[in-house]
């Protein structure tokens, strides 16, 4: 169990939901992050009813500049699941209803990246400068991005996936990655097709010339042979992406997410057109990608205009060999 270290008045019943949360396979980091910001929030309010009231959860709802719609929204619903736990508990307790959710904000539709964008951006990678200066010296900063790159767009990862990946979690032989307690506290091998593979096998001869072999170390590395983290990864993607001309300086852009919708949608348009039954075979692509049902994967077929209209092209072909006048009036 991840540990938690709550202190408030309510520690033991916030230990025994993360507990609940754990054995559930639906925890998080942000999740118990959250909980332990509500921990916080409760030591310094007075909980004149002992337990959580309207105030407190007002408090915990209210905006801010550091909170979007969509994080206050997932706040709510966290809040909501724990007080209906500790009313069990603590009768009294306030459970927040409709009137205090906040609004989620649209969510923007995933850029699919086309395939000479994605040579433009594993391109843009290696045009990274490799830092030599003696205090940050990172010999393989331009092939590590341009690797990850590569990965991401055929394999469909998640980022943090391919940064949390050990060198024994990268089976060069066979081809297989291990992704270990990933989303949902899944696991899942997922297989890698030859050109992938070779091009971890390149970056793997790079990676151990420069950073120490112990097996439990990072896959891939920064200049001091440690793991990057996700945001920094994230600001060299953008600058790649501005420097490719994908994004201005300023505002949103293409996402280093992205490449893991591209891949899925790119799997899904190739199916459609090798006549293939797609619903069958979507089953098969989420356990690839590792979503915790199939309907998380469905949403990929509304993504595109090219999905639909191959959708649509397989629909008038079907029609027009079973109905009447080829299914048109």
């Amino acid at each position: 169990m991840t540990k938690t270290s709550f202190s408030g008045p309510l520690a033991a019943e916030f230990e025994d939901f993360a507990a609940t949360l754990e054995a559930s396979a639906t925890a998080n980091k942000a999740m118990l992050t959250w909980l332990r910001a509500l921990d916080r929030l409760t030591k310094d309010s007075s909980l004149l009813l002992g337990t959580i009231d309207e105030a407190l959860a007002t408090a915990w709802l209210a905006p801010s500049e550091s909170r979007g719609p969509n994080t206050r929204l997932a706040r709510f619903y966290l809040l909501r699941r724990f007080c209906r736990f500790l009313a069990k508990r603590r009768p009294g307790t306030f459970i927040p209803g409709e009137s205090l959710r906040p609004r989620r904000r649209p969510s923007k539709p995933p850029h699919i990246y086309t395939s000479e964008e994605v040579r433009i951006l594993l391109d843009g990678a290696l045009s990274l400068r490799d830092w030599e200066k003696k205090a940050h010296h990172c010999p393989v900063r331009s092939k590590t991005m341009h690797t990850l790159i590569l990965l991401l767009a055929t394999a469909g990862l998640r980022i943090s996936e391919a940064l949390h990946l050990t060198l024994q979690d990268v089976d060069l032989q066979d081809g297989i990655l291990s992704i270990r307690q990933s989303k949902f506290r899944k696991s899942r091998l997922v297989p890698l097709s030859r050109g992938t593979l070779d091009a971890l096998r390149h970056y793997h001869d790079l990676r151990i010339a420069v950073a120490p072999i112990d097996p439990a170390e990072a896959f891939f590395i920064s200049g001091r042979g440690k793991a990057y983290g996700t945001s920094y990864v994230q600001t060299m993607f953008r600058t790649i992406t501005i420097q490719a001309g994908l994004r201005g300086s300023k505002g949103r852009g293409p996402r280093l997410h992205d490449l893991r919708a591209t891949f899925a949608v790119t799997r899904l348009l190739q199916w459609y057109r090798d006549g293939d039954n797609v619903m069958a075979r979507l089953p098969l692509l989420s356990t690839y990608l590792g979503h915790a049902c199939v309907s998380d994967t469905e949403v990929y077929l509304r993504i595109t205009t090219a999905l639909l209209e191959e959708a649509s092209t397989r629909y008038h072909v079907f029609a027009q060999s079973i109905l009447p006048l080829g299914g048109t009036s």
